[in-house]
């Protein structure tokens, strides 16, 4: 590949969700993974056990984060591509706490020690924590999948704001690559006792952390569904046309002019 500065490559905005990594967090049943899983050709990476109650989804148990690696490896096996997004459109990684967790353990395993922190004589092993969460992180994102990462909720001490739960080698690194960051929150039952769908908020207030990298973008959908984010997101789309006069692209499109060769 001949890089040339004088003919760059053109950045352009694709349509729809195809492609784009979503991290979608809050409290227990507040819906987070049952709207996932209602997203076009769902599958489900159980590190929780978190589809007991939802029928019908493929999904793979994992254990251990050498099952995710194996899975992983499948997953974005790029001779394999065209057969996995037949089956496959949205990739659901329920959750990134736990599957945290299970690197952690898999590196103190291999290094033969009990805690992260006691590896590399006592200096731990932060760099190859954060190096093999990353590795597999980046297969993911550059598949071309919609990515769903669902995560908990906590309060952080220094902003005094809700965020996402984990730590900077982990959900950090996810928190920085999603396009979207949503926050969701409970509102509660109706008069006949039944749960009313949950709030999504796509950007930061006083109380909590959120984000989303389309600036014309709703900041709240009163009610999260995995209709409403997907009519959000391409309402987001269509103003950001009209507003900026561009036009939007497919996936393949925008794919395909992210890796074409620049020839000088």
């Amino acid at each position: 590949m001949v890089i040339y500065i004088f003919n760059p490559q053109i950045s352009t905005v694709a349509k729809g969700l195809e492609g784009k990594a979503l991290l979608v967090y809050g409290n227990n049943s507040t819906g987070k993974t049952k709207q996932a899983t209602r997203m076009k050709k769902p599958f489900y990476l159980g590190f929780e056990d978190g589809i007991r109650a939802i029928a019908g989804i493929p999904f793979l148990a994992i254990n251990r984060w050498g099952d995710f690696k194996k899975i992983n490896k499948q997953l974005t096996d790029p001779q394999n591509a065209a057969k996995i997004k037949e089956l496959y459109s949205t990739i659901i990684f329920d959750e990134v706490f736990t599957a945290a967790k299970y690197c952690q353990d898999f590196l103190c395993k291999k290094h033969g020690v009990e805690t992260i922190g006691e590896g590399n004589n006592g200096y731990g092993l932060w760099t190859e924590y954060a190096n093999e969460f990353w590795g597999e992180l980046d297969k993911l994102l550059k598949s071309g999948f919609t990515l769903v990462f669902i995560g908990h909720e906590q309060m952080d001490k220094e902003s005094g704001k809700i965020v996402p739960k984990g730590d900077s080698r982990s959900m950090a690194l996810i928190r920085d690559n999603c396009d979207l960051i949503i926050r969701l929150t409970s509102n509660g039952v109706d008069e006949n006792g039944r749960v009313i769908k949950s709030t999504a908020w796509t950007a930061e207030t006083d109380e909590h952390f959120a984000r989303s990298r389309f600036d014309y973008m709703d900041t709240v959908i009163p009610e999260f569904t995995a209709e409403s984010l997907e009519k959000a997101v391409a309402t987001a789309i269509e103003r950001q046309e009209e507003a900026e006069g561009i036009s939007a692209v497919s996936y393949e499109e925008q794919r395909d002019s992210m890796t074409s060769e620049v020839l000088a």
